[in-house]
């Protein structure tokens, strides 16, 4: 219930503000304080220190937001991938493609799963099979692993990321859209990316088995450093354990004695 209130107060405050916003406002105090919903913007100063650490040449979002403005403004290049289907229409990453048409280091992709109207609107298009919204329909319902029934959505999934990487030297990956598969994307993106952060985490950090984005089926890799970051909904930060991130990680974890 708490999950479907805060939902509830993100489509509110998203109502109100989007109409008269100037994508130019947009910088970490306006979306810590006036962003999509309360608890929203609990991660960025996190990715405040990450910044300042390292230079972010290509930063992957899962999910675009009102945040996606920070990560231009700090990255040499972001990509977006929204996901569309039956249940979770194209309005809204629509509106978020006419608020940022003019940045010139966006690449924001639409990948599609069993959608049957109109995609030509999407500057980039993944036409990807029904598994992936059969997969997400059945995380949100049942909290369970699809994969255990169907595996396929895993595979095609692997094989899109796999392909982003190959020809994007992705830095840092940001895991927070609407579809419930979050859980699903972390893992895939081990051994892909030195840097993944994932938001609404604070489940897996109590222990909450089966919750509604997959968190508590992660398993850490032993080439990871797993930091979980309180305050808000949650952060969790997966780093590669080298030397060439020693620092950020060491920076990280006195990020978690001030949360």
């Amino acid at each position: 219930m708490q999950h479907f209130k805060f939902l509830l107060l993100c489509l509110i405050a998203f109502t109100k503000v989007f109409s008269d916003i100037d994508p130019e406002e947009i910088d970490k105090d306006w979306l810590i304080h006036s962003g999509d919903c309360p608890g929203a913007g609990d991660f960025l100063p996190h990715f405040e220190t990450i910044f300042q650490e390292m230079k972010v040449r290509t930063l992957l979002q899962f999910g675009v937001g009102y945040e996606t403005k920070y990560f231009l403004d700090h990255a040499t290049k972001v990509i977006s991938l929204e996901f569309v289907n039956p249940g979770y229409g194209p309005d809204w990453i629509k509106r978020y493609l006419n608020l940022f048409r003019d940045f010139s280091n966006w690449i924001p992709i639409v990948y599609f799963s069993s959608y049957q109207g109109d995609v030509t609107w999407a500057p980039f298009r993944y036409l990807g099979s029904e598994h992936l919204y059969k997969a997400a329909a059945y995380q949100c319902s049942t909290h369970k692993h699809y994969a255990l029934n169907d595996p396929f959505y895993r595979t095609e999934l692997d094989t899109f990321v796999g392909n982003l990487v190959k020809y994007n030297n992705i830095d840092v990956a940001f895991i927070a859209p609407p579809i419930y598969l979050r859980g699903d994307f972390v893992e895939i993106l081990f051994g892909k990316v030195p840097l993944i952060i994932a938001h609404g985490t604070s489940v897996r950090k109590e222990g909450i088995l089966d919750d509604v984005y997959g968190y508590s089926r992660i398993k850490t890799p032993d080439n990871y450093e797993e930091i979980y970051l309180a305050g808000g909904n949650g952060t969790t930060i997966w780093i590669f354990k080298t030397a060439k991130y020693q620092s950020l990680i060491e920076k990280l974890k006195k990020d978690t004695t001030n949360s």
